[in-house]
């Protein structure tokens, strides 16, 4: 009986190979610094090497600016530079330049305590090249940009509207910065924009929260082409609960993969403060033509929240985000494993921080494994500490 029960695990095993689990750590690093810093964004150069988007609090002040750092393949910094504006910066987005250097989006919190997006161009060598500022207010603390296959940039804000609710607006601009085209989309119900990406073919996918009055948000999906005239729109059934999207991607099989949650309120007659949430996360596969493939839910064992997604190469799904409660106290980033279909494979929390850390962005590496970086911004800055954490190749 003792063989024969050896035999069927040995089966069993191969049955379910190593591949399903999440990669192992290959290695984590934080930075030898003193002041609260913290990481939104990273992208991978040919070289293996990755270039940072942060920021870092100046001069004891609970004041940060932007900084930026490149690090090798081991985690080893190369080299930083911070960029000292007056007010609070909040870094969102990082993208290449073409071959000039790289771009970087994020929000502004002025002496006034007003929110405008800025988008700022740097060198190579982190010198820098040019800084636009949005004309307009942002009602969210929230911008996106995008480079497609034609040197345009595209920058996605939400600005006071018509009886100032939030509408969307997206600027094309040139590799110096000049606005060429403005595309606003007033005639939709009340919307905040959260991502845009640059599609293969050249169009562009936009993802907003839907706002109608005295309803649950949705989410809408929406694809245009390069002069602003949309393709398509999608929507995201909400199941009656509010959804909330975060992050966009485009798959190996140029789909529209939608990371985000779904959040139902116990007691939503209670004031704000005292209202008491569950949330799950939620992520949705759109196909080119605009028809939602699937949703899915995941609830773990508490309230969960969907931050940022990447596709590997044969379709794999890795979903990050946070465990934000738990009943059992495993609260901390969590990464989600699931199939081109959104059948969930694996799952881990990795040991939070700080209260409310969570996975900022994650990228798939030339190597086939991850880098998760974090906690990006979240609504207490103080005593925070950026992370780094490369996954070995999946096997």
């Amino acid at each position: 009986m003792k063989t024969l029960t050896l035999c069927l695990f040995c089966i069993i095993s191969c049955m379910h190979p190593a591949h399903t689990q999440i990669p192992a750590i290959a290695w984590e690093k934080e930075l030898a610094v003193n002041v609260p810093h913290y990481f939104s964004d990273v992208l991978e150069l040919p070289d293996g090497n990755f270039i940072l988007l942060g920021a870092i609090e100046q001069h004891g002040e609970s004041k940060f600016d932007i900084w930026l750092l490149e690090i090798a393949g081991n985690g080893d910094t190369i080299k930083t530079r911070t960029y000292e504006n007056k007010g609070l910066d909040i870094p969102m987005r990082i993208l290449p330049n073409g071959d000039s250097g790289y771009l970087l989006a994020y929000v502004n919190k002025t002496e006034d305590q007003d929110y405008k997006s800025r988008l700022m161009a740097v060198g190579t060598d982190f010198s820098l090249q040019w800084t636009v500022e949005a004309e307009q207010t942002s009602v969210i603390v929230r911008t996106d940009i995008a480079a497609d296959n034609t040197g345009h940039i595209w920058w996605l804000n939400t600005v006071p509207g018509p009886g100032g609710k939030p509408e969307m607006l997206l600027n094309k601009l040139d590799a110096e910065g000049n606005i060429l085209s403005e595309f606003e989309f007033g005639d939709y119900e009340p919307a905040e924009g959260y991502a845009v990406r640059a599609l293969p073919d050249g169009t562009l996918g936009v993802s907003c929260m839907v706002l109608p009055d005295n309803e649950k948000s949705f989410v809408r999906v929406i694809r245009i082409n390069q002069e602003g005239k949309m393709l398509w729109e999608a929507t995201i059934p909400n199941a009656n609960k509010n959804l909330t999207p975060q992050c966009l991607c485009c798959s190996p099989d140029n789909n529209l993969l939608l990371g985000g949650w779904a959040g139902l309120c116990y007691n939503p007659d209670a004031p704000a403060e005292e209202q008491i949430w569950d949330y799950d996360y939620l992520l949705s596969k759109i196909d080119q033509s605009g028809k939602v493939l699937w949703t899915q839910n995941y609830n773990r064992e508490g309230s969960e929240k969907g931050t940022a997604v990447a596709v590997n190469s044969d379709g794999k799904i890795y979903a990050a985000g946070k465990c934000e409660t738990s009943f059992t106290g495993s609260v901390g980033p969590w990464l989600l494993l699931t199939d081109p279909n959104g059948n969930r494979i694996n799952d881990q929390v990795y040991k939070f921080k700080f209260v409310k850390d969570q996975v900022a962005r994650i990228i798939c590496t030339q190597d086939g494994g991850l880098l998760m970086v974090g906690p990006g911004y979240i609504d207490s800055q103080h005593q925070l500490t950026g992370w780094i954490r490369k996954l070995n190749p999946a096997l």
